[in-house]
């Protein structure tokens, strides 16, 4: 006789297609790890801070992932202990000084690359100019563990785009990166963390598998817009302690719409 509830092999897998705060998992927005001279953007850690960072999840309890992995783990219920880490843009500072940190504690994380822009610099921004990883550069990350998703083509504000920029920008890249990989990317991270309900459709009508936001509306939390929590050099031991237990309320203040 089979027991009430079945088991663990028979269990439904969990709907994400919308969350509830409660439901939000705790995910870490980084970009680069290296020691810059300027930072008008603050999108640097140095080294050293980010294996302090590192060291603080370990000591909360908690083992870094790639937010495929966590997506899988949430379907199955199974995800407590689990903290997502994401590097944007694709920065060869992610390769040589976040990736042995990771790899020294058996995290993993993932990475979202510009496709149009493998071997480049982050040209959008005004300030100093930081090179980003190549197609090699990029393959070598996944062959270490790393899980990479696209950041779009050219790194666009997706929300109010029209339809065919939207399809360049969203598919074009999944497709890109899949010649570039040998396998279609799962993942999605919004440039800017810009993104309206055509851009979150468009993401999951190309066929990724889940999407990484910013700030996320509340109404909006789901599979298709995870958001996510910055983390900079200003951020501690202590600092990271409190994302830990606050980033939920966080999220529902940043969440309400004006």
């Amino acid at each position: 006789m089979t027991a009430i509830g079945g088991n663990s092999k028979t269990r439904a897998k969990v709907d994400l297609s919308r969350l509830s705060l409660g439901r939000v998992p705790l995910i870490l927005m980084y970009h680069g790890v290296a020691d810059v001279a300027e930072d008008p953007n603050q999108l640097c850690v140095t080294p050293g801070r980010f294996a302090e960072q590192m060291t603080s999840l370990q000591r909360l309890g908690l083992r870094g992932v790639g937010i495929g992995s966590l997506v899988d783990a949430m379907r199955a219920g199974r995800q407590r202990g689990l903290v997502g880490i994401t590097f944007d843009d694709g920065y060869v500072s992610v390769l040589e000084a976040a990736l042995p940190e990771l790899k020294r504690r058996g995290f993993t994380a993932s990475v979202f690359i510009i496709s149009g822009r493998l071997g480049g610099s982050n040209e959008w921004d005004e300030g100093p100019s930081w090179p980003l990883l190549s197609g090699n550069q990029v393959r070598e990350l996944a062959a270490a563990g790393i899980e990479i998703g696209s950041h779009s083509t050219t790194h666009i504000r997706l929300a109010g785009l029209e339809a065919g920029q939207l399809e360049t920008e969203v598919s074009g890249s999944r497709a890109s990166l899949g010649e570039l990989m040998g396998a279609p990317a799962r993942g999605f991270a919004y440039p800017y963390g810009s993104m309206d309900a055509a851009a979150r459709r468009a993401v999951h009508d190309a066929g990724y598998d889940y999407a990484c936001a910013v700030q996320t509306p509340v109404a909006d939390l789901g599979i298709m817009a995870l958001p996510r929590i910055y983390v900079g050099e200003q951020d501690g031991g202590a600092r990271m302690a409190l994302k830990r237990f606050l980033y939920r309320g966080y999220i529902a203040v940043k969440g309400i719409r004006p």
